[in-house]
């Protein structure tokens, strides 16, 4: 890997790490050069404006997330376990220092962001939907998930409740009320 890849990413991390912490608006280009060390320069070079940047984190956490799911795919036997991988990957910002998904923090600032940055939080939404929906449908069919009505419906109820439980833990400053809101999605697929 070049210098320049290895800054370029350098960046990336930085900025996650502080959207997930503070928000899109919560930083600018002189807080992720004075985490780097780098010159702001360097970081305009990169990335000429901050929403380049949004747009670059949001593509790369798409793409995280496509490797996820891939993996998670190929490893798990059952719907049932992949639904454990999903909310243990969920699990992890909460769990580290109280963050929460780049996803859920961009969409709070989603007026501010570009429209293709606006396209591409949607993007990443549409990506964890579509997934769960399949994962649903399939549980059902091998019998490892139960539940009443559409596939869909839940993947959105399921969605957004993990994603609430992120803020809510995140709120009081508790890992264990993820654990709670979690444990109770998966007693409702049982």
């Amino acid at each position: 890997m070049s210098k320049n890849t290895n800054t370029a990413e350098a960046i990336l991390d930085a900025a996650e790490s502080m959207v997930m912490e503070s928000g899109f608006n919560g930083f600018s280009y002189a807080h992720i050069a004075e985490k780097v060390g780098i010159r702001t320069a360097s970081i305009h070079y990169h990335y000429p404006s901050k929403e380049d940047l949004g747009e670059a984190l949001i593509k790369r956490y798409r793409e995280s997330f496509h490797a996820f799911i891939a993996r998670v795919d190929g490893e798990m036997p059952n719907s049932y376990d992949k639904l454990l991988k999903f909310i243990e990957l969920y699990r992890s910002g909460p769990a580290d220092n109280y963050r929460t998904c780049l996803g859920v923090m961009l969409s709070t600032d989603l007026t501010s962001l570009s429209e293709r940055a606006r396209n591409g939080v949607a993007e990443f939404f549409d990506i964890n939907l579509n997934w769960l929906t399949k994962v649903l449908e399939n549980g059902r069919q091998e019998g490892s998930l139960r539940y009443e009505g559409a596939a869909i419906t839940q993947a959105h109820t399921l969605f957004a409740a993990v994603q609430g439980a992120q803020l809510i833990a995140r709120s009081f400053k508790d890992i264990q009320r993820y654990d709670r809101i979690a444990e109770g999605i998966l007693s409702a697929f049982k």
